[in-house]
This record gives C-alpha cells, sequence and structure tokens, in this order.
C-alpha cells in the first residue's frame, strides 16, 4: 500500500472495523482475536488493489478517536456514518469481512460446538445424510409433482427429429 501514514495505526484501525463488525460474544471469539484484520486486508488488495485499501484505512482515519474510543456506542455510531457516506465500499468490506470470520477455523469450531455441524473443507468426508425416508420427505406444499422410482416410464424421443433440430442455449449467445 502506498500511503505515507503510519501502518501501525492502519492496522488499529482495521482491527477497531473488525472489533466493531464482529465483536464476539460467549462462545464466539471476536473478529480481531482471530486475525479476520489481515485476511480482509489481503482480500481487499487482492480484490480491489492498493489504491482502495488506502482509500478504506482514509475513511476510517476520518474518524480515528471515535473508531478507537472505548465506548461500544461511539465505535458503533463511527462505523455506521462510513457507512452512510459510502454505502458501497463499505458493503464490500464488511462482506469480506463476514466471509473471513466465518472462513476461520476458530470460529469454525464455535460454529461445531453449537451443534451445528460444519466443516471448512466439506468435499474431503461430505455431511452425513439421513436415508430417503418417505414419509418423511414426501413433499407436503401441494406444488409440483413427484413420480416414484417404479413408476418412471421410458419417452420416446424418436419422433423429435433429434439428427435435423438443435437446441440453442441462449445465455451463451453473444
Amino acid at each position: 500500500m502506498n500511503d505515507d501514514k503510519d501502518p501501525v495505526e492502519a492496522a488499529r484501525l482495521l482491527a477497531a472495523l473488525v472489533e466493531t463488525l464482529l465483536p464476539g460474544a460467549a462462545g464466539w471469539p471476536s473478529g480481531g482475536a482471530v486475525g479476520v484484520q489481515a485476511e480482509l486486508a489481503n482480500r481487499i488488495l487482492q480484490h480491489r488493489g492498493e489504491a482502495v485499501l488506502a482509500e478504506v484505512i482514509g475513511a476510517l482515519r476520518a474518524n480515528a478517536a471515535a473508531l478507537l474510543s472505548d465506548d461500544e456506542t461511539v465505535r458503533t455510531a463511527s462505523v455506521a456514518q462510513w457507512e452512510a457516506n459510502d454505502p458501497d465500499l463499505f458493503g464490500w468490506v464488511r462482506d469480506a469481512a463476514y466471509h473471513a470470520y466465518y472462513e476461520n477455523p476458530f470460529v469454525v469450531q464455535a460454529i461445531n460446538l453449537q451443534g451445528h455441524p460444519y466443516k471448512l473443507v466439506p468435499h474431503l468426508t461430505g455431511y452425513r445424510l439421513p436415508r430417503f425416508d418417505l414419509q418423511r420427505d414426501t413433499p407436503r406444499h401441494g406444488r409440483g409433482g413427484w413420480i416414484p422410482t417404479d413408476a418412471v416410464r421410458r419417452v420416446a424421443v424418436e419422433s423429435l427429429d433429434l439428427t435435423e433440430q438443435r437446441t440453442t442455449n441462449r445465455s451463451r449467445k453473444q
């Protein structure tokens, strides 16, 4: 980041933003405690570039005293003011912080301790699913239809002239 300002202050401001957005609670670590600010800085750099990281730090510096306050109400008001002034950038930064938080192994552990099965890398083992139960899994909302597997019948496609007619994927047309 090409910024002649104090990098320690910049890091403290980003950490204060993360602590305000993700303060933690009983059984849940705060965003700052799991290092979301470092991941957030990297995401801003990778997706938006150095100039946007400098812009974010500049926005935080504009109200640094309030953001670094010990009073949660003052910090929250400071963040709300930034959101009101620049909802697009704030929204992107907020979402990036939330994603970084919920991808953190310590937060995943907290999710699991709450009784919700959640894996950082689910494609390795997947999630255990109960076997299909006709009574439990039959739709009851009255919309659509359902055909039991043993009632499925072959559809004759010989009359469709598929060798001459082609379908078009309209989403790929330029």
